[in-house]
């Protein structure tokens, strides 16, 4: 269960998904032997899991996360692509019906 924002230098408690970024990744992982001498073929199913992250809605704006499957979880900031232009909010009354 997610409670708190996983940015370390945060620590922001979740008290709603409606602030921040929610993010869910599939751990796939497999127990093999480190050595093989038998060379039996690999007859294990791989175990899958669900695991939830969530960085709060100030962390959210600057940074996201990753899941490499060498490193684990990465904490990277958000890189801002100089060719495109930031998405404007519109508000309700600047919308019309097509």
């Amino acid at each position: 269960m997610v409670s708190h924002c996983c940015n370390p230098t945060c620590g922001v408690p979740l008290t709603s998904l409606s602030e921040g970024r929610l993010f869910q990744f599939e751990i796939v992982s497999i127990s093999v032997s480190a050595t093989d001498e038998d060379l039996t073929e690999f007859d294990e199913r791989p175990e899958r899991e669900t695991a939830n992250f969530w960085l709060c809605g100030k962390c959210a704006e600057s940074m996201t996360l990753s899941l490499d499957p060498s490193a684990g979880l990465r904490l990277s900031p958000l890189t801002s692509r100089p060719s495109e232009p930031a998405p404007q909010r519109v508000s309700p009354s600047e919308l019309h019906d097509c």
